[in-house]
């Protein structure tokens, strides 16, 4: 199986069928209050990007099966459920810490290469300047063409080893809107624990602003220490 795939069973006509999903492993999530959903931006490995619609009751389905399989995934599904919420609130804030320290590395990463091309730029002679003004200004196509749009529809949960992997099926927009349209495997995203937490905490601040009830019992969600959730909505597994 390639790098850029991922096949997982998933129920169709209640049958388990394996169905292969596109890999993606960086998404932005924002919402939108013209659509009243969660515009999922995501790019995936090998193909052009998607945005996937989610509505409330998708975004509360996620939020309920990443959910249910939390404890598993930290290795407390044989541990009374007692003493669970001091777990997973340290694994919660760890994970945002890193989350944090992760963004930070990566502004300054790009910091310090756009103050490179910056300085690279301005020892160019001006004849090559007015050359790539030039082309600058030329039309280039986008070799990714029009990004796709699909309505969440359908989602896939697994949990293998130490990863947790979504996929989700959807609805090609406008065109499901006016005509019958299949159901395709729009991506799968594997997370890491890290990852989950990164996630749970990034779909909840969004139904926050989107005044979006979801209800979910988190009392371990409220760290003892304040956590950041990156305004443009961007999240990265690793």
């Amino acid at each position: 199986m390639s790098d850029n795939l991922a096949d997982l069973p998933t129920m169709i006509a209640n049958k388990p069928v394996d169905i292969t999903y596109p890999l993606s492993k960086k998404l932005n999530i924002n919402f939108s209050a013209y659509e009243d959903r969660l515009l999922v931006k995501a790019e995936r490995i090998g193909i052009d990007d998607v945005t996937l619609l989610m509505t409330r009751r998708m975004t509360m389905l996620v939020l309920q099966q990443v959910l249910s399989r939390l404890p598993e995934l930290s290795g407390l599904d044989k541990t009374p459920a007692a003493y669970w919420q001091e777990v997973l609130q340290m694994s919660h804030q760890g994970a945002m810490e890193a989350k944090t320290r992760a963004d930070k590395a990566e502004s300054e990463q790009k910091s310090a290469a756009a103050d490179a091309e910056k300085a690279a730029n301005a020892d160019k002679d001006e004849s090559l300047a007015q050359d790539n003004d030039k082309k600058s200004a030329e039309p280039s196509a986008d070799p990714k063409g029009e990004q796709g749009i699909y309505l969440a529809t359908e989602l896939t949960v697994q949990v293998k080893g130490d990863r947790l992997t979504l996929a989700f099926r959807g609805l090609q927009m406008p065109d499901a809107m006016t005509k019958a349209s299949q159901h395709v495997p729009v991506l799968a995203i594997p997370l890491s624990l890290d990852n989950v937490h990164q996630l749970i905490e990034l779909f909840i601040t969004k139904a926050r602003e989107a005044n979006w009830h979801m209800p979910v019992d988190l009392p371990w969600l409220e760290s003892p220490k304040p956590v950041s959730v990156p305004a443009d909505g961007s999240f990265r597994t690793h």
